[in-house]
């Protein structure tokens, strides 16, 4: 009974002790940072896009690229990692929209955790990523 219980507990011990992410809007240039590996998976969703695109269309808040009928969304981001590869932090520019920044950071944190990019070191580190899309006839 000993032998069956000690790995779930290692497993749990482990799972606790993941570092936590936390995610912050701030002001910054991070442009001279490394760039992250972009893995070529996309958790850059259609909720996501279609979400900021609401707001940009009922006028919560004046987002960068958007434009009338069209949305050209760009967005640099920063994330820091440390030496064991684990995500430990990530920078969003400050849009001054809680609503989008909430929704861009936690679509950052799942797309930096689910491997969408990696660090290209094993070494404590920050790395820039930009994420875009581009919506050619924002919806009402």
């Amino acid at each position: 009974m000993k032998f069956v219980l000690a790995p779930a507990l290692l497993m749990a011990l482990t799972a606790a002790s993941a570092p936590p992410v936390s995610v912050i809007a701030a002001t910054g240039d991070w442009s001279h940072l490394p760039q992250i590996r972009d893995n070529g998976s996309d958790h850059l969703s259609k909720n996501l896009m279609m979400a900021l695109n609401d707001i940009a269309m009922k006028r919560q808040c004046a987002l960068p690229g958007f434009q009338g009928t069209r949305f050209d969304f760009n967005m640099s981001f920063a994330a820091l990692y440390d030496d064991e590869g684990n995500l430990r932090q990530i920078v969003i520019p400050k849009l001054n929209c809680p609503a989008a920044e909430a929704l861009i950071g936690g679509t950052l944190k799942e797309a930096l955790q689910g491997g969408d990019y990696r660090p290209t070191a094993k070494t404590t580190a920050w790395y820039q990523g930009v994420i875009s899309f581009d919506i050619d006839e924002a919806s009402h």
